[in-house]
C-alpha cells in the first residue's frame, strides 16, 4: 500500500475506526490521515466560511423585502393589489434568466472572480432601493438583483461538489442551505431594531435603514470572496494560497481522483447534449420543482400575523415571531444532514422529510379556526428547507464523473425550477387573497405529495437507466468492481461500514460505471 499524496512512500494501513470515531465522523469527520484532516480543516476555515457568509448575505437581502413590505413600504410606497406578488415576480424573473449562463460562467470564468463580483454589485443596488419612490422603481432594481443572485447557489453548490468527498459533502451542502434561514431570520431581528431604534430618523423610515444596513453587512462579506473561494483543485485561485498551501492542493486532487470526481476540461456540444439527453435532469427536475413552489408556504407567515389580532400592527412581532421557524428549520438541517451521512445514503432523508411539509400544508389548506393550529402548520413547513439541499447533493455525486455535467445538471434544475417559481406563486397565493388563499395550500399540499411519491421512482430509474458516460469514465471502468468489492469486504468484518466508502459506492455506481446495479 502507498500514500495517495507520496505514491513512492508505502505506508501502514489505516486503524480500524472505533464506534466512536465512526460516530465523530458522523456529526462531522473523523478523518485518520493528519495531512488530510489538517487540510479539510483549513477548507472549512475558508471555503466553508465564504460560503456559508455569501448564502447568509443572499437570504438577508431577498428577506429584507418582505420584511420592509411588512413594516411600512406598502404604505409608503402606495402598493396596490397585486403589486407585492409582481415585485417578488421580477426578483424572481431575473433569478430565472441568470441561472444557467451565471452557472456556465462561475465555471468558465472562475468562481473567485465571477461569485464576489455579482455580490458588489447587488450588494450596491440592494442599498440603491432605500431611494425607491414608488414600486416600479424597485420592480427595475430587484430584477436585476435576482439576475445578480442567480449564481450564488448553484455556482457555490459546485465548488463545494469540487473539494469535498462524499461523506463531507452532504454535512456542509446542508450547512450552506441552512444559512439562508440564518439570513432570513437576521433580517427579521434587523428590521424590528431599526424600526424601533431608527425609524423616522433623518427624514428615513425603518425600512430604508433596513436596505442600507444590509449593504455595509454585505459589501465586507463580499470582497472576502476574492480572497476565500479557492476555485478548483485543478486550477486553484491564487489570492486564496494564503490558506491552502501547495501541498494542500495535491491533497485535494488526489482525493478527487479517490473519489472518481472529474475535472473540468471545458464545454463541449457533446458534452452539453448526453447530459440534456439523459434521463437525469428532467427526472429531477419534477420533485425539485415541487420542492422550490411548496417551499414558499411558509414565506407568507407574516403576511398573516400582519392581519391577526393580537398580532396586527406590532411591527416587531410580525418580524420576531417566524424566526422561530427559521431555527426549527436550522436544526432540522442538522439531523438530515446527520442522518444522511449515517446510513451512507441520500434517499431515505429526501423522503422522509417531504411528510413534516406535507402535513403542514395539509392543516393550512382546511384553515382550522385555531391560531395554534395554523402556527403549527406553518411551523411544519419550515421543516422543508434542507431537504432541496440533499437532493442537490445526491445529484452532484451521481454526476461526479463529469464537471461540466455536474454545472449543467445543477443550472438546469434551478433554472428549471424557478421558472415555473416565476409565475406560480402569482397564481395560487395572490395577495388579494392574504392571508386565507383559496387555492394556495391546496397546491402546495399536492406539490410535496409529487415530491414523496418522485423519490421511490428515482431510484427504481438508477436502477435500471443509463446514467451518461463521459470520455473520463473510460479511465475509471476497471476500478468500479474494486471499490464494490472493498466495501463487501468491509461490511463483512465490520458492522457499522466505513461512511465514506459507503458513500464513495453509491456515487460511483449511481454516476460511473453508466448503470446503477447496487442498493443506494
Amino acid at each position: 500500500m502507498s500514500d495517495p499524496y507520496y505514491p513512492d512512500q508505502p505506508v501502514e494501513p489505516a486503524p480500524k475506526r472505533s464506534l466512536w470515531g465512526k460516530i465523530r465522523r458522523i456529526i462531522w469527520d473523523d478523518i485518520q490521515d493528519p495531512e488530510e484532516r489538517a487540510f479539510v480543516r483549513r477548507l472549512d476555515c475558508g471555503l466553508m466560511t465564504i460560503a456559508m457568509l455569501g448564502y447568509f448575505v443572499k437570504y438577508l437581502s431577498q428577506a429584507n423585502i418582505a420584511n420592509a413590505y411588512a413594516s411600512g413600504m406598502k404604505e409608503d410606497l402606495n402598493f396596490k393589489g397585486n403589486e407585492y406578488n409582481t415585485l417578488l415576480t421580477m426578483f424572481t424573473v431575473g433569478y430565472v434568466i441568470g441561472q444557467f449562463p451565471g452557472t456556465l460562467a462561475t465555471v468558465r470564468i472562475s468562481p473567485s472572480i465571477w461569485l464576489p463580483t455579482c455580490e458588489v454589485v447587488w450588494t450596491a443596488l440592494v442599498m440603491c432601493c432605500a431611494a425607491a419612490k414608488n414600486v416600479h422603481t424597485l420592480y427595475g432594481l430587484r430584477f436585476i438583483i435576482g439576475l445578480l443572485e442567480a449564481s450564488a447557489y448553484p455556482g457555490m453548490l459546485w465548488v463545494l461538489g469540487s473539494w469535498y468527498g462524499p461523506a463531507e459533502l452532504g454535512k456542509r451542502v446542508v450547512m450552506f442551505q441552512a444559512t439562508s434561514s440564518v439570513g432570513t431570520m437576521f433580517s427579521g431581528y434587523l428590521q424590528a431594531a431599526v424600526h424601533s431604534g431608527l425609524n423616522g430618523k433623518g427624514g428615513l423610515m425603518g425600512w430604508q435603514y433596513l436596505m442600507l444596513m444590509d449593504g455595509v453587512i454585505c459589501m465586507p462579506i463580499a470582497i472576502a470572496g476574492y480572497f476565500l473561494i479557492p476555485d478548483i483543485p485543478t486550477k486553484p485561485n491564487p489570492r486564496a494560497r494564503w490558506y491552502l498551501r501547495e501541498q494542500d492542493i495535491k491533497i485535494a486532487i488526489a482525493r478527487m481522483e479517490r473519489y472518481k470526481r472529474a475535472p473540468t476540461k471545458g464545454f463541449t456540444l457533446d458534452i452539453f447534449k448526453k447530459t440534456m439527453t439523459s434521463w437525469v435532469p428532467w427526472t429531477f427536475f419534477i420533485p425539485y420543482t415541487c420542492f422550490v413552489v411548496g417551499l414558499g408556504s411558509y414565506a407568507y407567515m407574516n403576511l398573516w400575523l400582519k392581519a391577526t389580532p393580537p398580532w396586527k400592527g406590532d411591527v416587531t412581532a410580525i418580524n420576531v415571531i417566524p424566526t422561530g421557524g427559521y431555527a426549527l428549520s436550522i436544526v432540522m438541517s442538522l439531523v438530515y444532514a446527520w442522518s444522511s451521512d449515517a446510513l451512507g445514503t441520500r434517499w431515505p432523508i429526501m423522503f422522509i422529510g417531504g411528510f413534516p411539509p406535507l402535513i403542514g400544508n395539509i392543516i393550512l389548506s382546511v384553515w382550522p379556526a385555531k391560531n395554534s393550529t395554523k402556527f403549527a402548520g406553518f411551523f411544519l413547513n419550515f421543516t422543508a428547507t434542507p431537504i432541496g439541499a440533499i437532493m442537490l447533493a445526491w445529484v452532484n455525486e451521481i454526476m461526479a464523473s463529469s464537471g461540466e455535467a455536474r454545472a449543467i445538471t445543477i443550472g438546469f434544475l434551478n433554472t428549471a425550477a424557478y421558472t415555473i417559481n416565476a409565475w406560480a406563486p402569482n397564481l395560487i397565493f395572490p395577495a388579494s387573497q392574504a392571508p386565507h388563499y383559496k387555492a394556495g395550500y391546496k397546491v402546495t399540499t399536492a406539490f410535496f405529495a409529487i415530491w414523496i411519491i418522485s423519490i421511490p421512482i428515482i431510484l427504481v430509474m438508477l436502477r435500471t437507466w443509463s446514467i451518461p458516460k463521459y470520455e473520463q469514465d473510460e479511465e475509471t471502468d476497471g476500478s468500479e468492481g474494486k471499490v464494490v468489492e472493498d466495501e463487501k469486504n468491509s461490511s463483512e468484518n465490520d458492522r457499522l461500514p466505513d461512511l465514506e466508502s459507503s458513500l464513495a459506492k453509491s456515487a460511483m455506481v449511481g454516476g460511473v460505471d453508466g448503470r446503477a446495479t447496487g442498493a443506494q
